[in-house]
């Protein structure tokens, strides 16, 4: 091993990170262009510095290729998770642009080597010249598929991953990884060990993402933690709106049918949702059930504790009924402090064992207020009302709600904590 080299390697990441992610945190002072000079001139150093050293007997490395790219890539993601698309486009052309003219300077320069007359030093000879001007427009190619690809990696990360910071984590590590074995493969295929020469660089690529990576997670956790992605300028030709369209669609609709404080759906997602769900199912003759919970004593909570506590209670008790619920069930907030859950497929049977479910959740977990007051016991009345058992020749949408909403009440007027599911009896686990 190379301590020395390990070392130097370890301390060129944390001075490019604290560049980096000064820069970007002072940009209102600073403005944008200090970050996108030092990025240049990043890129510059990584076509122009084929450096390469022993980390390890056999084992080489090239410097420029893991700290400057590991550095570049990171701030590109940072830029599109805090700042959305437009700057990220922006940043990106300028980076490519600018490499690939800086690529063609360097070129129209070399050919002085090709001209008599030229003071050519001895180790540079025309050969060298067109083999290194075969790699830099290799290289200034594969930058910008490079961009792209870690911007599209942080949109498709978003289908499975909700948390800005992982998914910029995850796909800085997956563009990292795969770009260094991807460039050690190209600009290194003339080696005689190269399969060895792709694993070393992409684990060293591995090693950069990981601290990359979790410097990008804590900062995005710590400096910027109302990240949002901006909508770009909605041309056609725009290839970053477009690419990144479908995930700025689905975050806007998402918005517009998504409760602020708990969430769960809103009141208009619920009506389009429960219309469609009733019409299907009465269509096919298949099970459907509604489910109205209602938090009991809100008012009093509210006018006990203070309104953040009565906020507090209204998250857990989405947040409950979300636990609780199948992944084909939709939880929404009807108003206030009353919720409902479309249940598909659901017999009474069904809806009533979620519902007593949710209770328990719900009696087992107490919410601590702060300043050491007591803790609120939470507790719901749950009103019920199935598709086929009450309505089996169908029905209006709005009939078989003001079902379940009678129902609700009548729990009330019989003591609260309640489950009712028909008009005859109102149980109570």
């Amino acid at each position: 091993m190379h301590p020395v080299q390990l070392a130097l390697l370890a301390a060129e990441a944390l001075v490019m990170t604290l560049v980096v992610f000064g820069l970007f945190r002072t940009r209102a002072v600073t403005g944008r262009s200090s970050l996108y000079v030092v990025l240049g001139g990043v890129l510059y150093l990584l076509s122009a510095t084929p450096l390469r050293v022993e980390i390890a007997p056999g084992w080489t490395a090239q410097p420029t290729s893991a700290v400057m790219l590991g550095v570049t890539l990171t701030a590109v993601l940072l830029v599109h998770a805090a700042e959305g698309t437009r700057h990220t486009r922006r940043l990106v052309y300028a980076l490519a642009l600018g490499n690939a003219a800086l690529t063609f300077v360097a070129l129209v320069i070399a050919q002085h080597a090709r001209i008599p007359g030229a003071e050519v030093p001895l180790a540079l000879t025309s050969g060298i010249v067109a083999r290194d001007a075969a790699e830099a427009l290799v290289r200034a190619t594969g930058l910008y598929a490079l961009l792209l690809g870690v911007v599209l990696a942080y949109e498709a990360a978003g289908i499975v991953v909700v948390s800005v910071p992982t998914r910029a984590a995850a796909a800085l590590v997956a563009a990292l990884v795969t770009g260094a074995g991807v460039m050690a493969a190209v600009t290194q295929w003339e080696q005689p060990y190269l399969q060895q020469v792709i694993a070393v660089e992409a684990a060293c690529g591995a090693a950069v993402a990981i601290w990359y990576g979790g410097c990008l997670w804590a900062y995005l956790r710590l400096f910027e933690p109302k990240v949002a992605a901006a909508s770009g300028t909605g041309e056609v030709s725009d290839v970053w709106q477009e690419l990144t369209y479908r995930q700025l669609y689905e975050q806007a609709q998402s918005r517009l049918t998504r409760d602020s404080l708990t969430g769960v759906h809103n009141r208009g997602y619920f009506d389009e949702a429960f219309a469609r769900a009733v019409a299907h199912a009465a269509r096919y003759q298949e099970h459907m059930s509604v489910l109205i919970a209602d938090a009991d004593r809100f008012k009093s909570i509210n006018d006990r504790h203070s309104h953040l506590v009565g906020d507090e209670v209204l998250r857990r008790f989405a947040g409950t009924l979300v636990e609780v619920a199948r992944s084909s069930d939709i939880v929404c907030r009807y108003g206030g402090d009353e919720f409902v859950v479309i249940l598909p497929n659901a017999t009474k049977v069904n809806a009533q064992a979620l519902a007593r479910r949710f209770q328990r959740r719900l009696r087992e977990r107490p919410l601590a207020p702060p300043q050491g007051l007591e803790a609120v016991e939470i507790s719901a009345t749950v009103g019920i009302a199935s598709l086929l058992e009450d309505a089996p020749d169908g029905g209006a949408p709005d009939a078989l709600l003001r079902l379940a909403d009678q129902r609700l009440y009548a729990g009330k007027r019989a003591g609260r904590d309640r489950v009712v599911a028909d008009d005859a009896a109102a149980l109570r686990e």
